[in-house]
């Protein structure tokens, strides 16, 4: 830069960071402690994002076929822990607070597995005809504010984030299976049903809070 002394334009350029991508998921790691690399391995990239459960994710949510369809945007009045722990029941809220919901559910098959940085819980549908649901639902949870549901031709992500002691922000992004992009009716009811079942969840957990 002309006119100025003593600078170095090396000395203020951007800093690099670590970036990999697992799926359809693009993963930052900022930590300053972790020397910069050109390129990671998946096996690494797995293990340093999901611990001892990147198995049961790579083979439970069979991302290579959907692609994203939607985001969608929920402010909550609640502490982000509050939203995530309310995830977390094991089921307990679903039949009181998503009624209509449940009812597609067999809840007597709902399990909960705990790993390293993730929590896996799954259900069996109580209806084989169910085309948004599918046979079994997969949800998962990622230490400490990331959800990836997938159920039926659907992939859900849910990211919490803070933005005060009482308040915040959950993204939701949708992923379909590609064979149904063009099913329009389709995919504004599931996405209608989604909604409802959203609305349900933040009012519950502003209750609590």
């Amino acid at each position: 830069m002309a006119g100025i002394q003593n600078f170095n334009k090396d000395d203020f350029g951007l800093v690099p960071i670590n970036v990999a991508a697992w799926g359809p998921f693009v993963l930052i790691n900022l930590d300053k402690d972790i020397p910069f690399q050109q390129k990671s391995t998946k096996e690494k990239v797995e293990y340093e994002w999901l611990g001892d459960g990147s198995e049961i994710m790579s083979t439970s949510l069979n991302y290579s076929t959907i692609k994203h369809i939607r985001r969608r945007e929920y402010d909550v009045d609640c502490n982000w822990k509050v939203y995530c722990d309310n995830f977390l029941d094991g089921g307990y809220h679903v039949p009181y607070a998503h009624k209509g919901f449940s009812s597609s559910l067999n809840m007597s098959t709902y399990t909960t597995e705990v790993y390293e940085k993730i929590l896996v819980q799954r259900c069996e549908s109580a209806s084989t005809n169910n085309n948004r649901l599918g046979s079994k639902a997969f949800y998962a949870f990622v230490y400490p504010n990331f959800m990836v549901s997938r159920y039926g031709p659907w992939m859900e992500t849910n990211l919490v984030i803070p933005i005060g002691p009482s308040k915040c922000q959950v993204i939701f992004d949708y992923f379909l299976d590609a064979t149904l992009l063009n099913d329009k009716i389709f995919i504004e009811k599931s996405l209608e049903q989604s909604h409802a079942i959203q609305v349900e969840d933040v009012e519950i957990s502003e209750n609590v809070q």
